[in-house]
């Protein structure tokens, strides 16, 4: 068996490699960075990023302002897309670039329609909503699958 003294250095080297694994762990690790959105121009900006990486035309969106209050107002993305288009995938994107911000979106789907709402807030207020609307006259267009 271990005396004292062996039992002591054991113990000393076991907490030594767990520091060095806990540190390798943590250097190998991705930072977490959190990224702040400024002002509501920003976040328009990446809302129209994604919908033009998503090659939907400026046809196909409507973009309307709703008066909450005096100060407050909202904007909703009226997007018409065809019917192979994928607003899941829209949505996922969307999604991760946001959640860099701590800003949620999350979506509802509308049956038998399939139109996809998807509501961007941040600390309990809906700052965009974004509504994905099925155009079947649209099918003839490319747009992104993924």
């Amino acid at each position: 068996m271990l005396d004292r003294k062996n039992g002591k250095k054991v113990i000393t080297i076991l907490l030594v490699l767990s520091c060095i694994v806990s540190g390798i762990i943590l250097a190998a690790s991705p930072s977490n960075e959190i990224y702040r959105l400024d002002n509501t121009q920003q976040l328009d900006s990446l809302i129209n990023t994604h919908i033009q990486n998503s090659l939907i035309t400026q046809e196909q969106v409507q973009v309307s302002v709703i008066n909450i209050d005096t100060i407050f107002t909202r904007k909703v993305y009226r997007l018409r897309v065809p019917s192979r288009f994928s607003k899941t995938m829209f949505h996922i994107n969307l999604h991760k670039d946001l959640n860099r911000y701590e800003i949620k979106a999350p979506a509802k789907i509308n049956f038998p329609s399939r139109d996809m709402h998807i509501y961007v807030y941040n600390k309990g207020t809906v700052l965009r909503t974004i509504r994905l609307t099925t155009d079947p006259s649209l099918d003839t267009l490319t747009t992104e699958q993924n």
